[in-house]
């Protein structure tokens, strides 16, 4: 009898998992084609979205998908961007928004694994259930600013948010770096200190 509760459990685990072509695509198309597929001939960025094969193959570029790491996602900060910041998407006056049961949906998907034609990374997970999308938006127009490591060396970078030992921090080119705090220096480490409070 156990194992037949296991095999349910299981079964209905699996049946809703999401996944890429079934759930997400459908969104993107919609919402994203005009810019990003090949029904449109166009692919800004080099991107189609409606490619799961070509978009699979681009999650390593710029992190734009790290499986189990929807924060350090650099499609997931875009769409969770507010309504004309520089790197939401879509650009203002460029289309419709993701609402906030697409957003999450997508983040729920990259947590999962991001699985695209049945390949899976490693599973993440996500915020307590008490927040809503709204509450999980970044900090409203967070700025680029110079973060300098214990050797000297400095550079610009955003700030995404602090995780436990490690700074998110993401380059203008969209790389999202695990910074160790203990390799800031103390200016830097002060900076982290300022945005907590």
């Amino acid at each position: 009898m156990k194992i037949l509760i296991t095999l349910i459990s299981l079964a209905a685990f699996n049946a809703s998992a999401l996944e890429y072509e079934k759930d997400i695509m459908p969104i993107f198309v919609k919402k994203c084609g005009e810019c990003h597929s090949n029904e449109s001939g166009k692919a800004k960025g080099g991107l189609k979205l409606d490619d799961p094969a070509h978009f699979h193959g681009r999650f390593a570029k710029n992190s734009l998908v790290v499986p189990g790491d929807w924060d350090a996602s650099y499609l997931f900060i875009t769409l969770y961007r507010p309504e004309g910041h520089e790197d939401a998407m879509p650009p203002e006056g460029k289309g419709e928004r993701l609402s906030s049961e697409e957003v999450k949906l997508v983040q729920q998907w990259i947590t999962d694994g991001a699985p695209v034609n049945g390949e899976r990374g490693e599973k993440g997970k996500m915020p307590p259930e008490t927040e809503s999308a709204d509450e999980m938006k970044p900090a409203p127009n967070p700025v680029e600013q110079e973060w300098t490591n214990t050797d000297g060396k400095t550079i610009l970078a955003t700030l995404l948010r602090v995780e436990g030992d490690v700074a998110l921090l993401r380059l203008k080119n969209g790389t999202v770096y695990k910074y160790p705090i203990t390799k800031l220096s103390e200016a830097s480490r002060a900076k982290l200190d300022t945005k907590a409070e």
